[in-house]
């Protein structure tokens, strides 16, 4: 883990730290949508 960590995550300035949390959250978001009619194939 800290061979990744140091890879790709250090790499980034808190800036970048943010924006992705921000872009993994809208993401996840996608994947759970609200509507419940939504057809997913991974909900089916």
């Amino acid at each position: 883990m800290a061979a990744v960590r140091q890879a790709l995550f250090d790499r980034l300035s808190a800036e970048q730290v943010k924006q992705l949390g921000e872009i993994m959250r809208v993401m996840a978001e996608g994947l759970e949508p609200t509507d419940p009619d939504a057809d997913l194939p991974w909900l089916r």
